[in-house]
């Protein structure tokens, strides 16, 4: 691995762990009401990248580079997307729901590879085809079984995985993409809150809830843009790898610290799908080396 790369690692490693222990952090507003998180994390988030702009604009005495909007197309676009992923993972953490919200995460290193076949061109390795059918099975497994379909799991899984593929290919800088994401997300966050008619309320109850809510930009910014300087730095497959170690804590949060439910059926269902999972780390970890070896 280059130096650029071994930076990117250490720089996503730090991201996939902040994500990994956010729902702590949610879990301490439930007493605010899902939507109303979500409205004002994209406010505070807002702030926060505006400030970090601005910081960015006097540390470089002005020198700023910003994109005409014909080259933020794809950053509008990955702002609805990263706003339909806080939304519901939001409502999952409220709504206990911390261990199928972890399957999404589980799931979204082989929703990237599938979507580097259907956008990238990418053709799949045996390995690959049957990590992925290991993991539609475990979601047949789980829709049959629960009599439920997991679209929170696949809802997350494929937003993100989309939102990923986006923060690859698009021109803006981490910190400009997310300006442009949260600008998008902005004024309908602002709608909400004033149609909601509770912003004075939620500001001005307990000091504990006020700090968290102002604090929930940056909670939401700085592991995105840790991401986003990560995939800019390093291929598609170690960023899928890294990602495990999100779902990795918020599974065990979601089943030792908050006594979630994990009965048999979702046992196998998971460990369907971790047997892909099992499968996709392996193989990408001997095709990687068998890449270093040639090079060398």
């Amino acid at each position: 691995m280059t130096d650029q790369e071994i930076r990117g690692v250490w720089i996503g490693l730090s991201g996939y762990i902040l994500w990994g222990l956010s729902p702590i952090f949610w879990k301490a507003l439930n007493q605010v009401e899902a939507m109303d998180i979500v409205s004002w994390r994209v406010i505070c988030t807002f702030i926060f990248v505006v400030t970090c702009n601005s910081l960015l604009r006097l540390t470089r005495r002005g020198k700023v580079d910003h994109l005409p909007f014909s080259r933020n197309k794809l950053s509008v676009l990955g702002g609805g997307l990263i706003g339909l992923n806080w939304a519901i993972f939001v409502w999952a953490v409220e709504s206990e729901r911390v261990v199928e919200a972890s399957l999404g995460y589980f799931m979204n290193p082989l929703m990237n590879v599938f979507l580097g076949v259907v956008f990238l061109g990418e053709a799949l390795r045996k390995a690959q085809w049957l990590s992925v059918t290991f993991a539609a099975a475990g979601v047949l497994w789980l829709t049959v079984t629960l009599n439920a379909f997991p679209w929170v799991s696949l809802t997350l899984a494929i937003s993100f995985a989309l939102y990923g593929l986006i923060r690859k290919v698009a021109p803006a800088s981490p910190l400009q993409g997310l300006r442009v994401e949260t600008s998008v997300l902005l004024i309908p966050a602002v709608v909400f809150v004033l149609l909601r008619g509770n912003a004075e309320e939620n500001l001005t109850s307990d000091t504990t809830t006020v700090i968290l809510i102002l604090l929930s930009g940056m909670v939401t910014g700085i592991p995105l843009l840790l991401f986003a300087s990560s995939a800019k730095r390093i291929p598609l497959s170690i960023l899928g790898i890294l990602q495990y170690i999100t779902p990795t804590i918020q599974f065990l949060l979601g089943v030792f610290a908050y006594n979630e439910t994990f009965d048999a059926n979702r046992l196998i269902g998971y460990s369907i799908i971790w047997s892909g999972l099992v499968i996709f780390a392996l193989d990408s970890f001997r095709f990687t080396s068998k890449e270093s070896g040639q090079k060398t």
